[in-house]
């Protein structure tokens, strides 16, 4: 009986073992599927794919006005100082794709390219977040000019500072954000000093939503004219491939409103600023820029205010950020910097915040494309009328590149 058993027991474990090794052989015989292309050519055109999937890791020990997407931080009056709070979010996970197609003979042989990238900041529950689009535009392209419709960044304040990947410190020293535009711009091939211009009319009101009388009309699009742009850019070798370059830039806007605000229907809204970026040694870089304006809350200045609702005056405002770092190794960055955004504070109501501003540090690794960093913020908003705000931000977040 137990030799008969153990006879049975040899023989399943026999055809156990022979089963494994046909399956085996049957894997290594199958071929195994391609990686899926970054990029496919349907007809003529080509596009190619692009992202990264990341997440964030954020610890503030106050309250900014949103844990997220910080633009500035709350008053902490006595007893509310050091309210902490954590969050993580992938929410900046991102996709695009780069599209270009063949050159268009009866505009004169321009190359059509057009960009589509979104990603996942646009609220919804956390775990059902809601896709925003970033970029979504085409553009034609000739030898010396171009042409862009769509939505992309805006033609002022070119730069931003390394940290805080989401809001990069909207509010708080760097002007411009992302709206529907046409522009153009003329940039002659150069190998030494090379000029550009680049000019073009947005949306006003894409950004703040401006609508002073609650008529529901954006203020911008009552006023019936659209928010001009403007950069004269220069730039110049230094070290190889590396320029130093350098850009002044402005804009103009109006608002109209269908009831005064303080007897007023109209107001306008300017900026002039410029941004540099100067190569230091064979890794490192020295940049920022500097504004000033007012009326500037479409265009993330001003501490996110435009109009005083009291005096029917626009607030004015100046500010901007430096930064200095780069590349250590070949795996470890660090930056540095400083941002500031100052409103006049005679322009401001009670309450109004009239200086908002961060140091921070940067550190990030990478590995190919694995990216793990650790932001830190010293984070400050002063209140007319009102206590400071003062938040210690430490950010970490991992990212893979696609």
């Amino acid at each position: 009986m137990r030799l008969a058993l153990f006879s049975l027991v040899s023989t399943l474990c026999w055809l156990a073992v022979s089963a494994t090794e046909v399956s085996a052989a049957g894997r290594q015989a199958v071929p195994q599927d391609p990686p899926p292309p970054k990029e496919i050519q349907p007809g003529e055109s080509r596009l190619q794919f692009y992202g990264q999937v990341r997440q964030d890791l954020i610890f503030d020990d106050s309250r900014p006005d949103a844990f997220q997407t910080p633009l500035f931080i709350l008053p902490e009056p006595d007893g509310a100082q050091n309210l902490a709070n954590f969050t993580m979010h992938p929410r900046l996970t991102r996709f695009g794709i780069n599209a270009s197609g063949p050159a268009l003979e009866p505009l004169r042989g321009a190359r059509v390219t057009g960009k589509f990238e979104f990603d996942f900041q646009n609220g919804g529950r956390e775990s059902r977040a809601i896709p925003r689009f970033r970029h979504m535009y085409l553009q034609l392209t000739w030898s010396a000019a171009s042409l862009l419709i769509g939505q992309t960044s805006d033609i002022i304040s070119p730069l931003f500072p390394a940290v805080n990947g989401d809001t990069l410190m909207w509010n708080a020293g760097n002007l411009g954000d992302r709206r529907p535009q046409v522009r153009l711009a003329i940039q002659p091939a150069s190998d030494r000093l090379r000029w550009s211009i680049t000019a073009g009319a947005g949306l006003p009101g894409a950004v703040d939503g401006q609508d002073l009388d609650g008529d529901g009309v954006r203020d911008g699009e009552a006023a019936a004219v659209p928010n001009g742009q403007a950069r004269f850019g220069l730039s110049y070798p230094l070290q190889g491939p590396r320029r130093l370059t350098v850009g002044f830039w402005g804009h103009l806007a109006r608002q109209r409103v269908s009831s005064p605000i303080a007897s007023r229907t109209d107001f306008g809204s300017h900026s002039i600023g410029l941004d540099y970026e100067i190569p230091i040694g064979g890794r490192g870089v020295f940049r920022g820029e500097a504004w000033t304006g007012r009326n500037l809350s479409d265009l993330r200045g001003g501490a996110g205010q435009a109009i005083n609702r009291t005096t029917g005056e626009g607030i004015a405002s100046k500010g901007g950020w430096v930064e200095i770092g780069g590349d250590v190794t070949a795996h470890y960055a660090i930056f540095g910097g400083y941002t500031i955004d100052s409103p006049e504070e005679d322009d401001l109501p009670s309450g109004g915040r009239k200086r908002n501003g961060a140091w921070f540090i940067v550190n990030r690794w990478n590995t190919g494309p694995f990216v793990f960093g650790i932001d830190y913020l010293y984070w400050t908003t002063d209140y007319k009328g009102s206590p400071r705000g003062t938040n210690n931000r430490a950010n970490a977040y991992f990212i893979y590149n696609f």
